[in-house]
């Protein structure tokens, strides 16, 4: 990018701006600037000076915009009756949500719930996991799981008990690079 085009881009106006954010359909969370006009995104970009993707987004985070816009995106609740999904009211969805909790609760016990958090939501912040667990705690479940529980953190553990350190890949200074059922081009920039 042009230090012109740069600070063309970083002049706002009332009706557009650039918020700089991370993409987040991945666990990577590439950083990312969204251009706004009239508080609609209309494209997005690589962030250049962030260390990870230093202005490189794949596919995923390229298609963000159309992802966000998209006509088959979720905006609020559904319920299957038969074959079929339909709309409902938030108040329906959240009365139907407290009582199938309930009735687990009264049936099998709180223990019977458990949570799965994604990586995603892992992601989104700190405030949302302690939201989360906080929630499992006050229903009276221990159950609350993700896939740093089931993974990520073996995977250090695994890392520091057989090279003695968490290992970060460094392809720039590597003489052989063997890539095994993955596509990083495309996956992981």
């Amino acid at each position: 990018m042009t230090e012109n085009r740069e600070s063309e881009i970083m002049e706002e106006t009332p009706s557009s701006q650039m918020v700089k954010t991370t993409c987040q359909l991945c666990h990577l969370a590439c950083g990312m600037n969204v251009f706004l006009e009239k508080g609609k995104i209309v494209r997005v970009e690589g962030m250049a000076e962030h260390p990870l993707n230093r202005g490189v987004l794949c596919p995923k985070g390229q298609a963000s915009v159309e992802h966000f816009y998209s006509p088959d995106r979720l905006k609020y609740p559904m319920k299957r009756i038969g074959d079929k999904w339909e709309r409902i009211s938030w108040d329906e969805a959240f009365d139907t949500i407290v009582g199938k909790l309930n009735h687990i609760k009264e049936t099998d016990g709180a223990r019977a719930f458990a949570i799965a958090i994604g990586m995603s939501v892992l992601l989104s912040g700190s405030s949302t996991v302690g939201l989360i667990r906080r929630f499992c705690y006050a229903f009276g479940s221990p159950n609350c799981f993700s896939v740093e529980s089931m993974c990520y953190r073996s995977r250090i553990i695994s890392y520091m008990l057989t090279f003695g350190r968490f290992r970060v890949a460094d392809p720039e200074n590597s003489k052989c690079i063997l890539v095994w059922a993955s596509n990083p081009t495309n996956s992981n920039p």
